[in-house]
């Protein structure tokens, strides 16, 4: 990590403590976005579609054995003609039968082999869903700290411009201050109380988005720092998501999913051969009466010579599914690369602002200190002093904004990456892990 980083880290670290320092350590971010992979219904709906893609890699496995049925009847069998000779009987048959592919060309490996990618590209739906949600709990959770810290400069502001009006009052009772004073710093209190109901306002809005991602109202949120997982370079972020990003990688296994298909309708083009064994056992069956029983065992080869043009269009069809999923692909890894240059710049303008906004509210409130002090001698007006404060107020504010949004750059870049989960040291939901895909699937045939 290269020393600009760290530095960078280091003010946004400091900003965060700087307006931040009242707040209780109760919940914390990590601990936000767990309890939402836990039960947000969008991880439910992927990882129910994870387990479902592991039982069609069953199904498709279950051609590998053979299939046996089991049949029954019986019933009522009664010769009518010629009417001279009229007779019934009362058939009885039972037929055990056993089927079971020796090659299909190919078909059941490819299919197995379509299926597994299919688990594989679920899998990683669901990482990457995961790690939508722990940003999205990322900008709620900073939103609800952003907001509180404006409310209490709001409130900071209403205080001091409160204590400004009273030393006027005094000051008009003595006939010092003018009428023009008094009104003016009057509507200077009734915009800072204007102000605090706009902050409270804004507070409630985001508790309530609080609310609806993480499913109950914050309290005593405890502050964030610079998270330490962030790549040194918008190149080496760019690197890293093209490589990792879990919607890069699910797109690849639907690439191969799909040649896996293609392979699959080449299958027609071949003959089928199967062993079938069947075992029959019938009684007074077609007017022959009296018990028999017989096995027939062959093996069967199969070769279809015309199907209407259906198996070429199908070959055609998957051919363009493959051109198909490989232009997703290229469209996926496209936007995950915007994604991250777009929060890596913005995450470098704030950085770079940081230290001007610092310097300004440095400046600003040793601005205001001076001009009180002058105020007091007569040598600054009242407009001076509330405009400076104003100033000071509005410097704040910047500060806090560019923190805040710092912050929420990093995660960005970290989503954009697709490690944000692990870089709060939390597992994926339900413990999966994608390269143990297969051997999931596995578990799932015994």
């Amino acid at each position: 990590m290269n020393k600009w980083f760290k530095r960078s880290s280091a003010i946004v670290a400091g900003g965060v403590l700087l307006f931040g320092g009242n707040v209780l350590q109760a919940e914390t971010l990590p601990e936000a976005v767990e309890l939402v992979l836990k039960d947000n219904p969008q991880i439910q709906t992927a990882s129910f579609n994870y387990q479902a893609r592991q039982h069609e890699v069953r199904q498709a496995r279950s051609d590998y054995w053979p299939r046996v049925d089991f049949s029954a009847g019986v019933g009522i069998y009664e010769i009518q003609e010629p009417e001279m000779d009229p007779d019934s009987y009362d058939p009885q048959e039972m037929t055990l039968s056993a089927r079971w592919n020796l090659f299909a060309g190919g078909q059941t490996m490819n299919e197995v082999d379509r299926q597994q990618a299919r688990v594989i590209s679920s899998s990683y739906d669901l990482q990457a869903t995961a790690d939508r949600l722990a940003l999205r709990t990322t900008k709620v959770y900073l939103d609800v700290l952003r907001h509180d810290a404006l409310h209490n400069l709001a409130q900071e502001n209403l205080l001091t411009h409160q204590r400004i009006s009273d030393q006027i009052g005094l000051r008009s009772d003595s006939g010092v201050a003018s009428q023009a004073d008094s009104d003016q710093v009057r509507g200077r209190v009734s915009l800072a109380q204007s102000n605090v109901v706009v902050t409270k306002t804004n507070l409630i809005d985001a508790h309530s988005n609080y609310l609806a991602v993480v499913g109950h109202l914050p309290e005593n949120l405890m502050q964030i720092g610079s998270p330490g997982a962030v790549p040194a370079s918008m190149e080496d972020a760019v690197m890293v998501a093209k490589t990792n990003h879990p919607g890069v990688k699910a797109a690849e296994a639907d690439l191969e999913a799909r040649r896996e298909q293609d392979s699959v309708a080449k299958s027609p083009f071949f003959p089928v051969i199967d062993v079938e064994v069947d075992k029959n056992w019938d009684e007074d069956v077609d007017g022959i009466e009296g018990k028999q029983e017989n096995l027939t065992a062959m093996l069967r080869l199969r070769y279809n010579l015309f199907h209407g043009f259906r198996d070429k269009a199908r070959k055609n069809e998957t051919t363009l599914l493959i051109s198909e999923a490989q232009e997703i692909k290229n469209n996926t890894v496209n936007q995950v690369e915007e994604s991250v240059r777009l929060s890596w710049m913005a995450y470098q303008a704030v950085m770079d602002r940081m230290e001007y906004l610092q310097a300004h509210v440095r400046s600003s409130t040793s601005t205001l200190d001076a001009y009180k002090k002058q105020f007091d001698l007569g040598k600054r007006t009242l407009l001076d002093v509330l405009d400076t404060e104003a100033e000071v107020i509005d410097a704040k504010k910047d500060l806090v904004n560019a923190t805040y949004d710092g912050l929420y750059a990093q995660f960005r870049v970290l989503n954009g990456t697709g490690s944000l989960v692990p870089s709060m040291g939390l597992e994926w939901p339900e413990g999966v892990i994608v390269e143990e895909a297969v051997e999931q699937v596995a578990e799932v045939q015994e």
